[in-house]
């Protein structure tokens, strides 16, 4: 039985990329993964401009009273020409005229008979010079990267506003156990609210295209109807991985010719977490204690889903750590904290996996290598963001 890191290199043998493409316009990209290299298409600034409103001179001639010749506004196309002792207004964004080399705010601006003195003038100054930020034929951004809303701003300023990304995964959720009802629903005295589908789409919105199928009752068929679905990537159920006499699960995935890439996890909380495949279709198991599921979810479920579109795995920080600690070694295990200013600090409260408040409030987990008994404070250790 391998452990948490062990099955996670393992899946990069057993996962390949889909490599499938679509395209999408900018309102539709964010949080999509760019499927090739985009270059740049224009130089940004694609002209030079200016930074500021005030007045452009040539600095050779700022001890000279400069004769102003007018104003270039932001969006005037024209070509200017600067001569001896002339100088114009200018404002943001507005051409640079050949032969003007810096800018004098109008604030810092001497006015003698109608003319500059720019005697305030600095050299080179407030001048956005062309392609200073992007040069045309420029690698832009990288196959492979996650597009965000700045990352927009530049396709934008690029004029790109189609591009192929990657396709997003399609994700299936549900459910499974008699005991659980929907948040909308009333639950009597000894129904529990099912928290773990909601938990686990938040998670993953961000990584794919979820959809939440419902509550699945402990039935067989009803287990293998589910499993005749062709639409999705991924199925996922929390619930139904462990090996009570209801749990119908591993059952109905062998009757319907789904093969087993692993079975067990060497960790707590994770212990149960299955994943099968058959074809193009994998279906993840986890466990139905909510703390379990939902870690289970941070840590198994991105990185399946990373895998299927080409990308690592999910980078841990590094840390210190601000007390000692002590497990019971030969498995991971976990200690719950918050990352602050490059340390972990550990809570203080003790946890169990059908518990929620450990993921409220806390931003991290620590979780250990198997032959790991005690970490001492101050020791570099390696955390995930949850």
């Amino acid at each position: 039985m391998r452990d948490i890191f062990a099955t996670l290199e393992f899946l990069k043998e057993q996962i390949k990329a889909k490599n499938e493409f679509q395209k999408v316009n900018l309102t539709q990209a964010l949080g999509c993964i760019l499927y090739e290299d985009v270059f740049v298409k224009k130089n940004l600034p694609a002209f030079d401009n200016s930074a500021l409103d005030g007045y452009v001179l040539n600095y050779a001639h700022k001890n000279e009273l400069l004769e102003i010749k007018g104003s270039i506004l932001a969006g005037d196309k024209n070509d200017y020409i600067l001569a001896g002792n002339e100088c114009y207004k200018i404002m943001t964004g507005a051409k640079i005229p050949q032969n003007a080399n810096t800018i004098l705010m109008f604030e810092e601006a001497l006015l003698e008979d109608e003319k500059l003195n720019a005697k305030n003038a600095k050299k080179n100054n407030a001048i956005r010079f062309k392609g200073e930020e992007a040069k045309l034929g420029e690698l832009l951004f990288k196959k492979g990267q996650k597009i965000t809303s700045s990352m927009i701003a530049m396709l934008a300023a690029q004029g790109i506003y189609e591009l192929n990304v990657v396709k997003k995964m399609h994700v299936g959720i549900f459910s499974s156990g008699d005991e659980l009802v929907e948040p909308w629903e009333n639950a009597d005295e000894y129904s529990i609210y099912n928290a773990n589908a909601f938990g686990i789409y938040a998670i993953l919105k961000d990584y794919a295209d979820v959809e939440y199928l419902g509550l699945i009752k402990d039935d067989l068929s009803a287990y293998k109807k589910l499993l005749e679905n062709k639409q999705f990537d991924m199925l996922i159920s929390s619930g139904g991985a462990s090996v009570g006499e209801a749990d119908f699960i591993k059952q109905a995935l062998i009757e319907c010719d789904f093969s087993p890439i692993f079975e067990k996890v060497n960790a707590k909380l994770c212990k149960h977490v299955k994943l099968f495949s058959k074809n193009d279709m994998l279906f993840l198991a986890l466990p139905g204690n909510p703390l379990a599921s939902l870690v289970s979810t941070h840590i198994f479920a991105t990185n399946i889903l990373n895998l299927l579109y080409g990308r690592s795995l999910l980078e841990f920080d590094k840390a210190r750590l601000t007390k000692d600690l002590n497990f019971k070694g030969q498995r991971n295990d976990f200690a719950f904290g918050k990352l602050v200013d490059g340390c972990f600090e550990p809570s203080e409260v003790k946890f169990g996996s059908g518990m929620l408040k450990p993921l409220c409030e806390n931003t991290h987990i620590l979780i250990t290598q198997i032959d790991d008994i005690r970490l001492a404070k101050d020791q570099e250790v390696k955390v995930l963001k949850i």
